[in-house]
């Protein structure tokens, strides 16, 4: 039977998309000010745009989630290693945006997984937005990959608010029953929600793990059969 998701309310995807309106409306305002310089003008722009096209990116995840097809999102062997790569090709702005620095994992890393390269980018994507709101600036960031049994797993590292154990309870209880996940105060957990949709769609699950300083949330994959080849 077909996987049907439980989309979180219309609430919770307001919530998330209110903070980045807010900004883009606060930032245009700035550049259109005559007494600000051309520098900060420039700065406001590049930081409108960044915000813009991760807001469309959010709406785009949510529309991809209510009309999951496996015939949208064919499966083949999807190196991790690389689909990190064009992760970071296009969040190295934001993260220097929010004053923080992401490691990630070695090109040399040969492990191939059966996934959709789109999907995968989206989930990693959403975990390192998740920690780049809820980490200060300067605190490091860790992407790595690591074979577990017959699956690999895509792991992202913050160093945020430590979760209490209750919390840590209730947001795995909330992983399992695909409630919409609140991962940190104030937060409506939709991206993470929409990492779980995706992975679902690819065969995988996402976890966590609760640290001394932080979380680290994970995505599962099944290793492909072409391992031998590499």
């Amino acid at each position: 039977m077909e996987h049907l998701a439980v989309l979180p309310s219309l609430s919770v995807a307001a919530h998330e998309l209110k903070a980045p309106l807010a900004l883009i409306r606060q930032l245009s305002l700035m550049a259109n000010d005559h007494d600000f310089s051309e520098e900060n003008r420039r700065s406001s722009l590049e930081q409108l745009t960044l915000v813009a096209e991760r807001s469309l990116r959010l709406v785009t995840d949510l529309t991809q989630v209510s009309h999951s097809q496996a015939l949208l999102f064919p499966l083949e062997p999807v190196n991790p290693a690389a689909t990190c790569r064009e992760v970071a090709g296009g969040l190295t702005p934001i993260a220097r945006l929010y004053g923080h620095r992401v490691s990630w994992p070695s090109s040399r890393t040969k492990v191939l997984v059966v996934a959709n390269q789109r999907l995968l980018e989206r989930i990693i994507s959403n975990f390192l937005d998740n920690a780049l709101k809820y980490t200060e600036p300067q605190t490091p960031i860790r992407v790595a990959i690591s074979r577990v049994g017959q699956k690999a797993r895509v792991s992202v590292r913050d160093y945020g608010p430590r979760l209490g154990l209750r919390e840590y309870r209730q947001l795995l209880d909330e992983l399992e029953t695909m409630k919409t996940v609140h991962t940190r105060p104030d937060s409506s957990g939709l991206g993470i929600f929409i990492a779980s949709e995706f992975a679902k769609m690819m065969h995988g699950d996402i976890g966590l793990i609760r640290h001394r300083d932080g979380v680290t949330f994970f995505v599962e994959l099944p290793l492909s059969g072409q391992m031998s080849l590499l």
